[in-house]
């Protein structure tokens, strides 16, 4: 019996959003899709999904400040953060670290080297 978890992705580029949600879809994965910040809070709060992948750079919420309201909101402080970055920039990265996101992704990735993470952090 396989476990189906829900993964939560938000990325306002809606290549990059398509891209991930197709692969992981692909794996067995029950994609959410947000397009910014606010929408990836809220929806985190409503859906409770077993992991969020979160853009840094995006419109409404950044990804930064999404991570850090999701990590703090007793209800989805236990579900774990993938953050997504173009630049990979150390200060930004370090920031989501401490805000409670368990790893990062630099964009774009191979689709083994996405899947890897994905399954270290969901098991």
């Amino acid at each position: 019996m396989s476990i189906h978890h829900k993964i939560l992705i938000a990325d306002d580029d809606a290549e990059m959003l398509e891209t991930l949600s197709s692969l992981l879809a692909a794996e067995g994965y029950d994609i959410v899709r947000a397009e910014n910040g606010q929408e990836a809070v809220e929806l985190a709060a409503k859906e409770l999904p077993a992991l969020v992948m979160l853009d840094i750079h995006m419109p409404v919420m950044d990804g930064l400040t999404a991570c850090k309201t999701i990590k703090s909101d007793k209800l989805t402080k236990s579900v774990p953060v993938l953050m997504l970055t173009v630049e990979g920039s150390i200060h930004e990265i370090q920031q989501a670290i401490s805000y409670g996101a368990k790893t990062y992704i630099t964009k774009p990735s191979s689709r083994a080297e996405i899947l890897k993470v994905v399954k270290s952090i969901l098991g």
